[in-house]
């Protein structure tokens, strides 16, 4: 009887051991987590312009210097950029990564045309990314995937910054846009208001606290734009409103330019920057804190 007791005994104990080996997987640990990708934009300055369309055929990602593909495409994703303002997203795409630290991601454009530039009279005209079809357009930012678990990410091309155009009929995209972790991120939002302003248009551009200079609102060199330092701008609505959204936790500045068209074309011209005061709760502030998963409301008095 002793002899079956611990026979009986072993039997059980590789039973369990087989079990949890083998099984139906559940009790493995996985090393892989899920990336979520989504885009968004702030408006374009030429007015003359509708559409930005891009085509995306995959997405990869970089870790330790090493690009690995986390989404593919068999019919590529085409949108029109500048569809997708104020907060508003395009959902690109999710796919499994090892867990670990990431340093950007590369949206692989699928064709040297299938992405273009659509005037309002309806001609389309050449959009170059450099690099697109090959390593993709790079959006830097780092991004941790744990495993088991979902990241939702955020690339913010802001068009303002990162379309120029290049002479013959042709523009380009510049690798200027931010990669955010949706989750870690704010909104600045609020209404402009006080004298009027005869502008055709008011801009407002956020800053990292301290890093705002005057210098970069001086005749941009070709290729680059007026304030390339900021870290996201708004175009301000017919109603007055602006958002500021995907905006990571930290202190900022609020900067506000004006913008007409004086030469009768089809672009905008930057007139200058307004003085401004900042009213937040009710007090006059001259920075904008920023939480993550909460909007500030900041409304900005003309002077």
């Amino acid at each position: 009887m002793k002899k079956l007791s611990i026979t009986s005994k072993l039997l059980s104990i590789a039973l369990l051991t087989g079990l949890f080996a083998c099984g139906d997987g559940s009790a493995e640990v996985s090393s892989n987590g899920k990336a979520s990708v989504a885009i968004t934009d702030a408006a374009v300055d030429a007015e003359n312009v509708n559409k930005v369309m891009l085509s995306v055929s995959e997405v990869r990602a970089t870790a330790n210097g090493e690009t690995k593909t986390m989404a593919s495409f068999d019919t590529p994703k085409e949108f029109n950029l500048m569809a997708y303002q104020n907060g508003e997203t395009y959902f690109i795409g999710e796919g499994d990564l090892e867990a670990g630290t990431y340093s950007d991601i590369r949206f692989i454009i699928s064709g040297a045309t299938d992405s273009y530039i659509e005037m309002k009279d309806g001609t389309k005209e050449s959009l170059e990314i450099p690099s697109g079809t090959t390593s993709g357009y790079k959006v830097n930012g780092t991004f941790d995937v744990a495993a088991n678990t979902t990241t939702n990410i955020v690339a913010d091309v802001d068009l303002r910054k990162a379309l120029v155009f290049t002479g013959n009929n042709t523009f380009k995209l510049r690798p200027t846009a931010r990669l955010v972790v949706a989750e870690t991120t704010g909104v600045i939002k609020g209404s402009v208001e006080g004298q009027s302003n005869n502008s055709e248009r008011l801009v407002v551009y956020a800053y990292n606290k301290g890093t705002f200079s005057a210098s970069e609102e001086a005749e941009p060199a070709e290729g680059s734009t007026r304030y390339e330092g900021s870290i996201n701008s708004a175009a301000v609505a017919e109603d007055g409103s602006y958002t500021l959204a995907f905006m990571e936790e930290g202190d900022y500045e609020i900067i506000v330019a004006s913008y007409s068209n004086t030469d009768n074309d089809e672009d905008l011209e930057f007139e200058g920057r307004v003085e401004t005061d900042l009213m937040i709760d009710g007090s006059l502030l001259n920075t904008v804190s920023v939480s993550a998963d909460a909007t500030v409301t900041a409304n900005i008095l003309l002077k």
